[in-house]
């Protein structure tokens, strides 16, 4: 009897495995059934060497040094494993006829590390501290639905990066994946006087993945491409492209010409942050141009972001601020190997008050970058890098953060010099 109970056992797990692994097979065969579905993504991870930089006390104004304490982690010297900006990403389109297709895309952070991209450890379950997390604290990227026309081109629905962001995002010489992300000092602003001024140090305000967001792309017109985009407020009444209140709003529009040796972009967008405390009304540019001479990129590229407002919202003091940043990016191929060297400034906020007072004083910065990237494969690379910045007597950049989605090496006071060495790899799938 026993001898039987065990062979229709057997019997029955063979039956369940096939049943299992046909399972396996018609799933993909059901999902193509469906459309043209994609799965791709970025996995990039680095090991890295960081120093936030000595602490020197800085008092300028109502803001004293230190902000980030020696024994903060995100400014302490240290080494890590982080993961840059790695994500996965499914997409897919149903051809409806007449050139017109349904189109989507959905896409999410990975956390490598098991680590958000805010820097402060594993994210708890439960509160103990104990189970890391997989998805960061921005996890959400580019996701949408729309409808694609070859002649007229795209509108598409949902959370998407603005014009201003993607103009210049190809001149990068280092890439999304990497500390050396030249977003460290464009698109933000952080001064000793810029977080008790108007409540805006180190909010990201020009490199915005806008929410509620509807986005036209105009079709490839022998390298040129035009973008627009408006963002709505949600469905609770708020605005949530970078500020958050009911009368925000954000528009951006942007062309770029990409053929052959020539890479040219010009973006503008209108943001009105607003919070209960703050309201101001960015109108903010980037403009840049690129050249490929058989292996040597060399490109120059240029950000203004201007501001004007009142805090707190609905008082008479009125402050207004533009700060200029500039960046220029040299790469050299040579076989599977490219040798990398970028430069990054941003210029004082030139803050002022309602009577035409200075309250910036001097709070730039500038970045330097040198690395190597070594191709083993179309899709995988490795490489190591050196990138630091260097902050005017009271300025607070750090090295990532801000724009970039990659945990920041915050300075260890106003003036300190956040710095890394990075060694990482890239692979795409």
């Amino acid at each position: 009897m026993g001898y039987t109970l065990q062979t229709k056992e057997i019997r029955m797990n063979k039956k369940l495995i096939a049943l299992a692994i046909a399972g396996a097979f018609a799933a993909p065969v059901a999902m193509a059934d469906n459309g043209n579905v994609v799965i791709y993504g970025d996995m990039a991870v680095s090991a890295d060497s960081v120093d936030g930089g000595s602490y020197n006390p800085v008092v300028t104004g109502t803001r004293t040094g230190p902000i980030n304490a020696a024994s903060t982690s995100s400014a302490q010297r240290r080494g890590r494993i982080s993961s840059n900006n790695s994500f996965i990403g499914f997409k897919g389109s149903e051809d409806l006829g007449n050139g017109l297709s349904a189109v989507w895309q959905f896409e999410n952070a990975i956390a490598l590390d098991g680590q958000n991209t805010n820097d402060n450890g594993p994210v708890a379950v439960g509160g103990n501290g104990l189970y890391p997390t997989f998805f960061g604290s921005q996890s959400r990227r580019n996701t949408f639905a729309g409808l694609s026309s070859k002649d007229l081109g795209s509108v598409t629905f949902g959370v998407q990066d603005s014009p201003v962001k993607t103009s210049t995002g190809p001149m990068d010489a280092f890439g999304q994946h990497t500390l050396a992300d030249y977003r460290s000092l464009w698109g933000t602003i952080n001064g000793a006087n810029v977080a008790s001024s108007i409540s805006l140090n180190g909010a990201n305000i020009a490199n915005i993945r806008a929410q509620n967001s509807v986005l036209y792309t105009s079709p490839n017109l022998s390298g040129f491409t035009i973008k627009a985009m408006g963002a709505a407020q949600n469905e609770s009444g708020n605005y949530t492209g970078t500020g958050s209140g009911a009368t925000g709003h954000y528009y951006s529009v942007g062309g770029t010409y990409a053929n052959g040796p020539l890479f040219a972009t010009l973006a503008y967008e209108d943001n009105r942050y607003t919070t209960t405390s703050t309201d101001f009304d960015f109108k903010n540019w980037r403009t840049g141009v690129g050249f490929n001479f058989s292996g040597l990129k060399v490109g120059l590229a240029y950000e203004r972001i201007k501001g004007d407002g009142t805090v707190p919202v609905g008082s008479t003091s009125a402050v207004s601020l533009n700060r200029d940043a500039w960046y220029v990016p040299i790469s050299y191929q040579m076989g599977s190997n490219t040798f990398k060297l970028a430069y990054t400034k941003a210029g004082k906020s030139n803050q002022k008050s309602s009577t035409g007072a200075d309250m910036s004083g001097s709070d730039g910065a500038n970045q330097w970058s040198l690395g190597v990237n070594h191709a083993m494969s179309k899709r995988t690379s490795v490489y190591a890098l050196y990138s630091q910045v260097r902050n005017d007597s009271n300025g607070s950049y750090s090295l990532g953060g801000a724009g970039t989605g990659i945990q920041a090496v915050a300075p260890g006071s106003y003036g300190s010099d956040p710095r890394a060495v990075s060694v990482g790899m890239i692979t795409s799938f």
